[in-house]
Parts: structure tokens; sequence; C-alpha cells
């Protein structure tokens, strides 16, 4: 029944992830209006990193959550559950006036999935940095790590 312990967990973390975005929002977008952006493809990549920088940060929080909260020998794999929900929990487009153009559907896809992205990296971050550590200390599993089950 562990797993259901971190499947909790994650989905805790997501949705405590979704309420600071709320606390994200107002700062970001104050750096991060008034830019004009390019008719480029990095341009639509660019702007769909910005538009969605608020819920980029709010996954990096939700990926350290789950590291630090989930008692697993590979918490990361956790986490990828967490960007698995913000990439199908992305409601972020209405409709169109007019029929979107290839860019504007790259700028949805970086949208869509730059928190998902980000949320992954800071797992696999922060689990390479912790086996590091544990290997440098002279213990492979270290701490409570060494008596728990393979997930």
């Amino acid at each position: 029944m562990s797993w259901v312990r971190n499947l909790l967990i994650s989905f805790g973390a997501f949705w405590l992830s979704g309420w600071t975005i709320l606390l994200f929002a107002w700062p970001i977008a104050k750096v991060t209006n008034g830019i004009i952006y390019g008719p480029g493809v990095l341009s639509a990549i660019a702007m769909g990193v910005m538009t969605s920088m608020d819920s980029a940060v709010a996954a990096a929080l939700a990926a350290v959550l789950v590291m630090f909260a989930v008692p697993s020998r590979r918490p990361e794999c956790w986490a990828v559950i967490v960007a698995m929900l913000y990439v199908v929990d992305s409601r972020q487009f209405g409709r169109w006036h007019l029929p979107p153009t290839a860019r504007d559907r790259l700028w949805q896809a970086t949208t869509i999935l730059f928190p998902a992205v980000v949320c992954v990296t800071v797992a696999f971050v922060i689990a390479h940095l912790r086996r590091k550590s544990d290997h440098a200390a002279g213990n492979p599993l270290a701490g409570h790590l060494a008596n728990l089950p393979e997930d």
C-alpha cells in the first residue's frame, strides 16, 4: 500500500502547486508584460516559456515537495506523475477567432509542456545530487532509504 501513499503525495503536491501559481502570477507578469516577440520559431518557443513561467515555478516546487516527501528509493518516478498531471490539466486555451497558425500551435505546445519538463528536470537533478552526496559519504543506501522496498 506504499504506492497508494506515494500517489496521494504526488496528487497533493500537484494540488498545492496549483494554489501557488496564484502567488507567482502577479510578480512574474510584472516582469514579462510588454515583451514583444518576433515571428520566428524561437520567438514562439520563448513566448510559450514566458507564458507558462508561473506554472513552471510551481511545478519546480511540486517536484521538490515530492522528492522530499515520498519515502522511496526512486522518488523522481513519482514526480513524473506530477508532470503528467500538469500536461493533462492544461486548460489554458479557448477558442480562436481565426484558425491558429503553426506558430500558434508551437506556442501552445510549449506553454503546455514547459512546466512538465521543469518538474521532471528538477526531480532528476535532486535525485542525482542526493545519490552523489550519498556515494561521497561512503553510504550508497544512506539513512532511512536502506530499509525501503523497491518501487
